[in-house]
């Protein structure tokens, strides 16, 4: 496949990112990512910083620490988003009475993200945004709530609104940011979503817990990405 001008990638993002899967009831990193397949088919180093569990907060430095990788790369893929609109299900749990917020607050999210593309660019390297790829929000309740006591579980229901897809509104409501944030900073976005919603049995396409890609959605995501790619040299 033709890179042209592109010599050197970097990546960085969250457990998405780092090939995360649910194995059972244990995490490892597939073999196989939709990193490993986009290096192997482009022949291009991909130089890998993405970390399990990694906000916006955190991912920014991580980027500082990884400079001089991002200043020789030609194009940085950011994934972010699916931590930062999470919570503390186990605090909600304890105390559904409360006010409770995501890891990473919206705006917060958002400015963070301004300064890590920004950051990017300045360093000479094309930031390229990932969007989410779908959730299940009932696996995922099942899947957070799955050590919690019954009345736990129904004080998160009860947090909710008695709605479990609310846990997916959340998610969604960064998603959609993400395609803002792309066209107020002008940078190239890869919708890795629609390709899980056009599918007719998506949920083979992620783990258990309803959040991260099965080796299926790896594949979805690296042929999304790679059938994007001559769009993205033009970004250059």
């Amino acid at each position: 496949m033709e890179t042209n001008k592109i010599h050197k990638v970097v990546a960085l993002g969250d457990s998405i990112t780092k090939g995360v899967v649910l194995d059972g009831s244990r995490y490892k990193i597939l073999s196989n990512s939709f990193v490993d397949q986009c290096r192997e088919e482009l022949s291009l180093p991909f130089d890998n910083y993405a970390r399990m569990g990694c906000t916006i907060e955190r991912g920014l430095e991580i980027l500082d620490r990884h400079e001089q990788s991002v200043r020789e790369s030609d194009m940085t893929f950011l994934e972010y988003g699916g931590n930062d609109s999470d919570f503390t299900w186990q605090e909600i749990a304890d105390r559904p009475d409360l006010q409770h917020y995501p890891h990473t607050e919206l705006p917060l999210f958002v400015r963070s993200y301004q300064a890590m593309i920004r950051r990017v660019r300045e360093w000479g390297s094309q930031p390229v945004l990932l969007s989410l790829p779908l959730m299940d929000h009932e696996r995922f309740f099942e899947f957070v709530s799955r050590d919690m006591s019954a009345d736990a579980r129904q004080n998160i229901l009860g947090w909710l609104g008695g709605q479990i897809e609310r846990i997916r509104n959340y998610h969604d409501m960064y998603n959609l940011q993400l395609f803002r944030l792309a066209a107020m900073e002008r940078v190239p976005i890869v919708d890795i979503t629609s390709p899980f919603l056009v599918n007719t049995d998506y949920t083979q396409c992620l783990c258990e817990d309803g959040i991260h890609p099965s080796s299926l959605g790896h594949d979805m995501i690296a042929n999304q990405i790679l059938h994007n790619w001559k769009p993205l040299l033009s970004s250059f």
